[in-house]
């Protein structure tokens, strides 16, 4: 252990997630100290929906004040979902709105964005619908508001930006970078051809480690009475730091399922060069800048869609939907995940019999056959670990290890494992990856008479809509 480590009290952790917004006081074995949250604020602005960066530095920096009184705050990590990208002008300031990635571009602009996109053997990411990619974001604010575009001076994802924010340099970080993105050359790790074209790439923040210092909690949100280092790290895509917190608990040749409003899946061993970007799959980087393959699927955002917010879902409700041959079929949002072509196409077929414990056992029944398909995508052959709400989903997981028989389901026991992760950051200041033990049950496979032949059926009645 370092001295520096030795020395170190609390770690908080500013998590942006779409949703919410959470602030996390980890003490240095990682236990949870304390949490401050907030739902993240966005709104409709002139050109697109907006995200409200500055209600979310003014919660952080009052979290931090409070949590800082209930152990002193030495390090400071920040996360944030991949989809965003921030322009910054000389002042330090937003160039431009920052976009919030369910903004519907209008046709002509997704249009001649997909004219110039970089090709998928250098970006390994597909086109993505509204403004899922760093790409289409910049084009967009570029071609709608070209004066205050042309006064960035710094472009830095936003998990990034927070950490700038909060009294840090401006800097990119290879995971935030390199996530959803058409900004990065993913085989050599540079800027992509389209950022060189248009010419963002001389405007690209300098690059740091994750771990890496890049400055102190400015005097206007420490306050008077703020006792920590207030030390602010790079920071982390918060799917990646999720990754990393198994890569500690020396997990290897797995496939991590990140969930929440994504289920994200990270496979350690895919062939990236065989991979069908049709399936919404793509490459990112991990904080050591190695390309790792990962599935994507709207599930959360689906499983919300389809419930209709009803819970009680049990495995002999699943079981009676599978006999009377009841099927959600995809897709119930604009992405259509494994199953390219189904976008807004979903429905549900067969006599389904309205009630809540139904709808919730439907969904959960819907996502476990649709995140079987994205492990088929990424060829995931080793232990397959749930983390995020859907750990929490007894019969999602049951219904998935029946789906796949030849690997081990396992769901993590902790919560918070983006934020878990971001904080293992701070505990590995030369690049180290520390060991942390790590809470995981084993899923026991559903016992559910015809699921096999009810999956096939189910694929076969997806198949015309992915082929049209």
């Amino acid at each position: 252990m370092t001295n520096e480590i030795a020395t170190m009290r609390g770690i908080a952790v500013v998590d942006v997630g779409y949703t919410n917004t959470k602030v996390i006081l980890y003490d240095t074995s990682l236990n949870i100290v304390s949490e401050r949250k907030r739902v993240s604020p966005h709104h409709d602005g002139a050109h697109y929906r907006e995200i409200d960066t500055s209600p979310i530095i003014a919660f952080a920096g009052e979290a931090l004040r409070e949590l800082d009184q209930l152990l002193p705050i030495d390090r400071i990590v920040t996360s944030a979902h991949g989809a965003c990208i921030v322009s910054l002008g000389e002042d330090g300031t937003p160039a431009v709105p920052v976009m919030d990635y369910m903004s519907e571009p209008p046709p002509e602009i997704e249009q001649a964005y997909h004219a110039i996109m970089p090709d998928y053997a250098e970006s390994y990411s597909p086109p993505l619908p509204r403004a899922l990619l760093h790409g289409m974001q910049l084009y967009w604010q570029q071609q709608v508001m070209p004066e205050a575009f042309a006064r960035t001076r710094s472009i830095l994802p936003l998990m990034q930006y927070v950490g700038f924010a909060l009294g840090g340099r401006a800097v990119t970080e290879v995971s935030s970078m390199s996530c959803q993105s058409h900004l990065v050359d993913m085989r050599i790790g540079g800027p992509s051809s389209l950022a060189r074209r248009l010419g963002w790439d001389k405007h690209y923040a300098p690059p740091a480690r994750a771990w890496e210092v890049i400055g102190t909690l400015t005097p206007s949100l420490r306050g008077k009475g703020f006792r920590g280092r207030g030390d602010i790290l790079a920071g982390v895509h918060d799917s990646n730091a999720n990754l990393l917190r198994y890569l500690a608990g020396g997990q290897s040749h797995f496939t991590l399922l990140s969930t929440g409003t994504w289920i994200i899946g990270f496979d350690t061993d895919a062939d990236i060069t065989a991979l069908d970007p049709a399936r919404d799959i793509v490459a990112n980087k991990n904080v050591f800048g190695e390309t790792v393959a990962s599935c994507r699927f709207f599930g959360g955002k689906e499983f919300e869609v389809l419930s209709q917010g009803a819970a009680g879902e049990t495995l002999e409700s699943v079981a009676a939907l599978v006999a009377a041959d009841v099927m959600a079929l995809p897709s119930f949002t604009d992405s259509g995940g494994p199953m390219p072509g189904t976008g807004l196409t979903g429905r549900i077929t067969g006599p389904f019999r309205e009630g809540p414990g139904a709808r919730a056992a439907l969904a959960s029944l819907y996502c476990a056959l649709m995140v079987a398909e994205s492990l088929d995508a990424i060829s995931s052959k080793g232990n397959v670990i749930v983390d995020g709400p859907f750990s929490q989903n007894g019969v999602f997981l049951a219904v998935l290890a029946a789906l796949r028989p030849e690997q081990a389901v396992l769901a993590s026991e902790a919560r918070d494992g983006t934020a878990a992760g971001a904080a293992c950051l701070a505990l590995m200041p030369n690049g180290k990856l520390p060991h942390i033990d790590i809470a995981m049950r084993h899923v026991t496979a559903a016992a559910i008479g015809g699921l096999a032949a009810y999956q096939q059926r189910w694929r076969e009645r997806a198949r015309p809509a992915r082929d049209s």
